[in-house]
């Protein structure tokens, strides 16, 4: 089949990487245009197109998908389907441009978690157990056929960054076998069922600051679900502490929410109901590093808490 393949995170990339080394035709790629570095006149492109351009793709960089270049050029590719990871809301004007359609590869097990944050979404809940799905695009987002599925555990120690490469190169097999489940002529995809729908809508900003007064469950998980990036955080005198891991104790709660406690080499934050213990930071303006060596490096001293 001739595909023309679209995303812009590195999570596409293994997708992209699979139908290069497979028997398709990979005939363009189309990711969003390239940005200007801060501090110099380079141009950063998105990490699909970066692997685009060390492939020798034809690669067409846009950010309007309305542009009527980007239609003239795909359609002079005359593709047979699009492929889209993790990429935007494509317009009828694109949709219309391949022979069979268009697909898309949504990490997790539709119709549930529909919508930008899959995978943050499934660890802020807490869950043991997420996926991959393939499914044909229609306008409405995230609501089209399904072509396949396949199960996908979450571990316990699983952030956003470990779960997201597990399931970007999962999803790339899944990728290739729904396009040899396409070619087969008796394949039927199933409608999904639109009352067992759940949403996972972008992350806010404001979602990021922690409430040091909800459970320590549901700190640690907002921590999983958030790190590396953007990282959830809080506050100490005003000033912002990035937090990426932390661990569930089992300790009784001694103090008010928020207060710190350093004890035997642990840094121990008090919520609603227990601890967490906090095991890598980044406070502002430094670099990151382990909760102990960022206790150290402020003078710390009985009675601390966050804002």
């Amino acid at each position: 089949m001739k595909i023309i393949f679209m995303g812009n995170p590195e999570f596409a990339c293994p997708s992209l990487k699979a139908l290069y080394s497979s028997d398709h035709d990979l005939v363009g790629v189309i990711s969003n245009k390239p940005k200007r570095m801060k501090r110099s006149m380079d141009k950063s492109f998105t990490p699909l197109g970066s692997l685009a351009i060390d492939f020798d793709q034809n690669l067409f960089t846009t950010d309007n998908l309305s542009d009527t270049n980007l239609q003239t050029w795909a359609k002079k590719l005359k593709p047979d389907i699009f492929i889209v990871v993790a990429f935007k809301i494509l317009p009828n004007t694109l949709l219309e441009i391949p022979k069979i359609g268009a697909i898309n590869l949504h990490a997790s097990l539709l119709p549930r978690y529909r919508g930008a944050a899959p995978i943050q979404h499934a660890l802020i809940n807490g869950d043991k157990v997420t996926g991959n799905s393939t499914f044909f695009i229609k306008p409405k987002v995230d609501t089209g056929k399904i072509i396949l599925q396949e199960k996908i555990l979450i571990d316990d120690k699983d952030n956003y960054e470990s779960l997201s490469k597990k399931m970007s190169t999962s999803g790339a097999e899944l990728l290739l076998k729904s396009l040899d489940k396409i070619n087969d002529s008796s394949f039927k995809a199933l409608e999904q069922n639109d009352k067992k729908a759940t949403y996972a809508p972008k992350i806010d900003k404001s979602f990021c600051k922690i409430n040091w007064n909800e459970s320590a469950q549901s700190i640690h998980s907002k921590v999983r679900a958030l790190s590396p990036v953007p990282s959830a955080f809080t506050l100490l005198n005003g000033k912002r502490l990035k937090i990426y891991d932390t661990r569930l104790v089992k300790d009784p709660l001694k103090s008010p929410p928020g207060s710190i406690t350093h004890i035997n080499d642990k840094i121990l934050i008090s919520c609603f109901d227990s601890q967490l213990e906090l095991i890598s930071v980044q406070y502002e303006g430094k670099k990151r590093m382990s909760a102990i060596d960022w206790i150290r490096g402020i003078n710390y001293t009985s009675g601390f808490s966050f804002d």
